[in-house]
C-alpha cells in the first residue's frame, strides 16, 4: 500500500536524531512502539514494524466474550488467526475468511470518539460472530447474515448489506419485550454477555431451523422484500 512520499528532516542540532512525518492514514499507530529496521541491498528500504501485541489481546478478550455468549448454543473454541484475514486496516471489500482490522482493535483501547470506537466494536464483533456461526455449522450466508446481526443487536450497527430481514426478525427474538437497548460501549463486561446469552440463544434457534430447512428462509425472505416492496409503493 503506497502512501506517498515523505522527506528526512533534522529533529534537532542537539539530539542528533532525524525525524519523519507519517501519512493521517496511519494515526492509528500514535502511542505505538515500533521496531525500527533497515533492509539493505541494491534498493535499500527502512522498514517500521509496529508492536500490536495490545491489539491482539483486545481480539482474544474479545473473542472469549462472544464465546461466553454464544455458551447456551455450543462451544466455539478458542480464537484461531488462521479463520480471519488479519490485516492493519479494515478492508473494503473481502471475500472468504472474515477480515480482523488491528487498526479497529486500536480504536477500541484508545477510545477515540464514542462513533469511531462502537463501529470498530461493531466490525470486530461481527466478523468473529460470522467465524462462530460457521464453526457451529452455518452455511456461508446464514453465517454471514448471523455475523451482521449479532453486532446489530449488541451495539446497533450493521457491518454488512442485505440481511435487513433478518436483523428485523433477530431483534424482536432477542429483546422480546424489552425496549432495544444496544451495549457497544460495554461489551468487554463479562456481565452484558451473560445477559445476552438467552436471547442470543433464541436468535440461533431460528436461524438453526433456517439451515435445516433452508427453503423456509428463503421463502420467509422473499416474502418480506414483496410486503416490503408493495409497502414502500404505497408511500
Amino acid at each position: 500500500m503506497y502512501f506517498g512520499s515523505r522527506r528526512i528532516r533534522s529533529a534537532g542540532r542537539a539530539s542528533g536524531s532525524v525525524e519523519v512525518t507519517l501519512p493521517p492514514q496511519l494515526h492509528g499507530l500514535q502511542e505505538i512502539k515500533c521496531r525500527l529496521m533497515l533492509r539493505d541491498g541494491t534498493h535499500p528500504e527502512i522498514v517500521l514494524q509496529p508492536d500490536l501485541s495490545t491489539a491482539h489481546t483486545l481480539l482474544l478478550q474479545l473473542w472469549q466474550k462472544l464465546r461466553m455468549g454464544m455458551a447456551g448454543i455450543g462451544e466455539i473454541g478458542d480464537f484461531d488467526p488462521s479463520n480471519f484475514a488479519l490485516a492493519l486496516f479494515p478492508p473494503r471489500h473481502w471475500q472468504q475468511r472474515p477480515p480482523l482490522a488491528y487498526a479497529d482493535a486500536l480504536t477500541v483501547l484508545r477510545k477515540v470518539t464514542d462513533d469511531e470506537s462502537h463501529e470498530a466494536l461493531a466490525r470486530l464483533t461481527g466478523y468473529m460472530a460470522i467465524a462462530a456461526g460457521q464453526r457451529l455449522g452455518l452455511s456461508e450466508t446464514l453465517a454471514l447474515a448471523f455475523g451482521d446481526t449479532l453486532a446489530y443487536l449488541l451495539t446497533g450497527i450493521s457491518v454488512l448489506a442485505g440481511t435487513e430481514f433478518e436483523r428485523g426478525l433477530a431483534m424482536r427474538l432477542f429483546w422480546e419485550q424489552q425496549t432495544p437497548a444496544p451495549h457497544a460501549s460495554s461489551l468487554l463486561d463479562d456481565q452484558v454477555w451473560q445477559q445476552a446469552g438467552p436471547g442470543l440463544s433464541r436468535v440461533w434457534e431460528q436461524f438453526d431451523v433456517w439451515q435445516n430447512m433452508p427453503e423456509r428462509h428463503t421463502i420467509a425472505r422473499q416474502n418480506w422484500y414483496r410486503a416490503l416492496t408493495v409497502e414502500m409503493g404505497s408511500v
